[in-house]
């Protein structure tokens, strides 16, 4: 009979490693009771908390029991909030916008000590999805902070205080950013880095604990001189002859790194490839090792042990970054210690994690891109409707993914794995005018998604009527199938927390957390917090008191805020939120206040040539942030300056004006007659818009 090996329920409020396939190291590999030490609680990264006070029989009396709001933003931009709050000796640490990190009491939200890395505005420039982090890690009395800039730094837990730093980035001439949280692993605290769509090579860095030194790095794809380690021999025929490694290849590990104790490794997954398109990243064909893969490797050495690549020859973004969790499975009569992934391609992969051996690969979501998962090669049979090099293809999962960085959970009691899906799709098509250029994203792909119906705005394809869909699935690993499905949720859905309490509980962008039964995911509570929650719940206990924690606010790829999301209604506040049973109502933030319409500016008279590059440039350039005709963003909506504004754009573009807001200078890619040509594509459609006369 195949199931799932789970403790004995006597035994869960112990957290037993065995169960989740980790031997006992409490020194780093565990968190106690009632605290939330590790990024995902435990060794295998379960999300699975023991505490029960909280149950669903009594969920209804949830509420509010404190938040703390005094999150740092530069000027009025909000920014997202994506952390997982860490929980120790009573303090809880956690990273908003920025890469700040705040220590505040458990009990009641006071602030202890604030560190701000003083990250320089113009590396916003280097963020492919806002100016986001996921956490700290902690160990030995520090805290660990990955900076968004690329420094790693350790910080005294009591105070706060740098007890020393170091810089990750090999070559700060490219775009390389840190989102992610970093990992402990033994005596070594792991980080990866951002910035494939910007054209870097991908590694990730272990360094010692007490003092900082570099331990080894392990990089993901080969470059432009012939290396001879191991993993380098492997990746290297993967590639074409052709290869421009000027784009760096990209395969950056911005996320996902799991310490398996009791084999001694590191599993880590690697992102997608630059460019995008496989023909014009590697001509002459190939897998492109290690892009889009899950990569053992021995924890104090950082060599080489298996792989498995979800997407060989990549072009739609599948990245493999996504959470990896630890667990032994029983499988046809035999104990098998496995790691499972969703990753973006829509495949849920379970895997041998000795060998890397494939066990089982079934969709959690539509697919679209590849008919299945042949089983004896391991490979995925692609579908020919999804190649776009000779023109636009519709694809299935999109470039968010079927599931994206917002972790899973999983439940020894049900042996289901709870998954938040995104069902959407896109129009991909290839763009091979797109050249190098530093700071720019180069992907030579355009990508509208959700694909463009027939109300699609005619400008830039961008659909007046949105059509994602946000779900949490519960997924049986062993029978390779959906248990349950939620009722549809606004995109994005948030990350998830399973506990004891027999509870599933989850965040989303409209602003409630949500309760779900872990057997059957009936809804039985909610709460209204009027911030978009994108961020995984986590939950302590202290004084005999058990607390729901979760960070709040809206951000991250999403250029605009779409139908259904709290930042339409309220003010997109960054906040911790934190609940307990017989708490209060949770306050609000304001409210949303439509911006004022400024005056047209007086030009009237435009070049239509002109118009057009301006277009190009802006898409290029600025449309990664600034979204057209000024869908309500985190982002100033440039269609709607003062009027004297637009005659000053050189000082803020080109010269850094705002710099210290989030906006960078862009002097090293664009001139003035650029800026030009960018104000006059903008203030030619606004006066279209407004039905002004063109002369």
């Amino acid at each position: 009979m195949v199931r799932l090996i789970c403790c004995l329920l006597g035994a869960i409020s112990a957290l037993s490693c065995a169960a989740f396939g980790q031997s006992p190291s409490p020194d780093r590999q565990d968190s106690p009771v009632g605290e939330w030490r590790l990024h995902g609680l435990e060794g295998g990264e379960t999300r699975f908390s023991p505490l029960d006070q909280i149950t669903k029989e009594n969920v209804s009396r949830i509420g509010y029991a404190w938040s703390f709001d005094d999150v740092v933003v530069r000027g009025k931009t909000r920014r997202g909030m994506q952390a997982t709050p860490l929980v120790v000796d009573g303090t809880i640490y956690f990273t908003g916008p920025w890469s700040v990190v705040y220590a505040v009491d458990a009990r009641s939200g006071a602030l202890r000590w604030r560190y701000d890395p003083r990250i320089n505005g113009q590396h916003a420039r280097h963020a492919c999805c806002d100016i986001v982090n996921r956490g700290v890690a902690y160990a030995d009395g520090k805290v660990f902070i990955g900076a968004f800039d690329g420094r790693l730094i350790a910080l005294d837990k009591e105070s706060g205080e740098e007890i020393w730093r170091v810089d990750t980035i090999i070559d700060h001439a490219r775009s390389y950013s840190i989102t992610g949280a970093p990992r402990i692993a033994g005596d070594l605290v792991l980080i990866g880095n951002g910035g494939a769509d910007f054209g870097v090579r991908g590694y990730v860095s272990a360094y010692r604990i007490d003092t900082g030194a570099l331990a080894w790095r392990f990089f993901t794809v080969p470059s432009a001189e012939e290396e001879a380690t191991p993993a380098m021999r492997i990746a290297r025929p993967t590639w074409s002859e052709e290869t421009d490694w000027s784009y760096g290849g990209g395969g950056t590990v911005w996320d996902s790194m799991v310490y398996d104790a009791e084999l001694n490794r590191v599993y880590i997954g690697v992102g997608n490839g630059s460019p995008w398109p496989h023909w014009a990243r590697s001509p002459g064909g190939g897998d492109n090792l290690f892009l889009s893969s899950i990569v053992a490797l021995d924890a104090e050495t950082g060599r080489y042990v298996w792989h498995y690549q979800t997407t060989p020859g990549d072009s739609w973004d599948f990245t493999a970054t996504q959470h990896i969790m630890l667990m032994d499975l029983v499988i046809d009569g035999e104990s098998r210690k496995v790691l499972v992934q969703a990753p973006k391609n829509g495949f849920f992969y379970v895997l041998d994690r000795e060998t890397g051996a494939l066990i089982s690969a079934e969709p959690y979501t539509e697919v679209t891109w590849a008919e299945y998962i042949d089983m004896k090669t391991g490979r995925p049979v692609a579908s020919d409707s999804a190649q776009f090099r000779s023109q636009p293809a519709l694809v299935k999962p999109s470039i968010a993914g079927g599931h994206n960085w917002q972790p899973m959970a999983m439940s020894p009691q049900t042996g289901l794995v709870y998954i938040p899906v995104q069902e959407n799709d896109m129009q991909v098509s290839w763009n091979p005018q797109e050249t190098y250029q530093p700071g720019a994203v180069r992907m030579q792909t355009e990508v509208i998604s959700p694909a463009p119906r027939a109300n699609a705005d005619p400008m830039l394809g961008m659909p007046r009527s949105m059509a994602w869909r946000g779900v949490l699935k519960a997924w049986d690993p062993v029978a390779g199938k959906a248990v349950w499905t939620s009722s549809d949720q606004p995109w994005a859905p948030g990350g998830v927390l399973a506990t004891a309490g027999r509870l599933v509980i989850q965040g989303a962008s409209d602003g409630k957390l949500r309760f779900f039964d872990d057997e059957n995911g009936e809804l039985l509570a909610q709460i209204e917090t009027g911030t978009a929650i994108t961020a995984p719940p986590v939950t302590y206990m202290v004084d005999g008191k058990q607390y729901i924690a979760v960070a709040a606010g809206f951000g991250g790829g999403l250029r605009y805020y779409p139908p259904g999301s709290a930042p339409l209604v309220f003010e997109n506040t960054e906040r911790l939120l934190v609940f307990t049973l017989n708490g209060g109502e949770t306050p609000a933030p304001p409210k949303a206040t439509p911006p004022q319409i400024q005056p047209l500016h007086p030009q009237s008279s435009f070049d239509r040539k002109e118009a057009a590059r301006g277009r190009d440039l802006f898409l290029q350039h600025c449309g990664r942030c600034h979204t057209y005709r000024g869908k309500p963003s985190i982002y100033p909506n440039v269609w709607n300056l003062p009027p004297d504004l637009y005659d000053h754009l050189d000082a803020i573009v080109l010269e850094g004006a705002l710099v210290e807001a989030g906006m960078p200078a862009f002097d090293d890619v664009l001139e003035s007659a650029d800026v030009a040509a960018i104000r006059e594509f903008i203030l030619r459609d606004e006066a279209q818009h407004r039905n002004a006369p063109e002369r």
